[in-house]
């Protein structure tokens, strides 16, 4: 069952470089019918060993021995479609609110970026 709920993707690989979606990095924001909003980097799992790599050639993060980014999530690419099932599968499980971070609420002034009736009351 999907819920009520819009994504918006930093970058959409999958209509812009659809071979990007395999090797890369983007920043998500979920928006609820309540006006709560949740951040998180989804990164491939490819993606992941690009930057440990690059970090060993430059030094950074002790020469990739490490990696880190907040609320970090680790999935098979960054398409659109893995995102949301991913988001899909978070909220069904309970788990948005402990994967993302909460970040401002929606103003009421936005409304009409998230098309009619996307914050009717239920």
């Amino acid at each position: 069952m999907i819920m009520k709920r819009h994504i918006w993707i930093s970058t959409d690989y999958s209509e812009i470089e659809p071979n990007l979606k395999d090797d890369s990095n983007v920043d998500v924001v979920v928006t609820l019918p309540d006006r709560t909003r949740w951040w998180g980097t989804f990164f491939s799992y490819q993606n992941i060993e690009t930057l440990r790599q690059k970090n060993k050639e430059t030094g950074e993060c002790l020469s990739g021995t490490y990696l880190w980014s907040a609320n970090m999530i680790i999935s098979e690419d960054v398409s659109r479609e893995t995102i949301e099932k991913v988001v899909d599968h978070l909220m069904e499980e309970g788990d948005l609110q402990r994967v993302m971070a909460k970040i401002s609420d929606v103003p009421s002034e936005s409304e009409a970026d998230y098309g009619e009736g996307f914050f009717d009351k239920c």
